[in-house]
């Protein structure tokens, strides 16, 4: 079995600074998540060119590439990110979304990895019921198949009174 990179798979991973949890808000929030020890921040994106060249985030709507942006804020506790590639001030393609809780950030899962684990849970639900059914199944050459129950054994040990 091979090992997984947890760069392959950063569902599993968070990260926080707790510096900037007490002052996180809109304003500041892009900055926290652009902060070197981000796991999730690509330094290569155009936020980096816009930080170094001291422009405004309005540049960004002109550049193609790769950029954040702040979609959501539910002041204190949630900030959603989105990184996207812009093709044209008016076209970008998203392509992930990250969540900060209480200033720890996730990555969201895309809806493949939601509907594979959904789908994975309810395999191993049905599995589980058949293994169980299948415990009760009992066969003999003479009488051929039929079900045993535990619970009809024990009614048959208890005697009335």
């Amino acid at each position: 079995m091979a090992s997984v990179d947890i760069r392959d798979n950063p569902l599993g991973i968070s990260w926080v600074d707790s510096g900037w949890v007490p002052i996180l808000n809109p304003g500041n929030v892009l900055d926290y998540f652009s902060e070197r020890s981000n796991p999730f921040y690509d330094r290569q994106c155009n936020n980096e060119l816009v930080k170094m060249q001291r422009l405004t985030l309005d540049h960004l709507n002109q550049m193609v590439g790769v950029e954040y942006i702040l979609l959501h804020a539910q002041e204190p506790i949630l900030y959603i990110i989105r990184k996207q590639q812009r093709q044209s001030p008016a076209q970008v393609i998203p392509l992930s979304d990250y969540y900060i809780i209480a200033g720890v950030v996730y990555q969201a899962p895309d809806l493949g990895s939601v509907i594979g684990s959904r789908v994975l849970s309810a395999v191993h639900g049905i599995q589980s019921a058949f293994d169980e059914a299948m415990s009760y199944c009992r066969y003999h050459p003479s009488k051929g198949y039929w079900w045993h129950f535990k619970d009809q054994e024990e009614r048959g040990r208890v005697s009335p009174r």
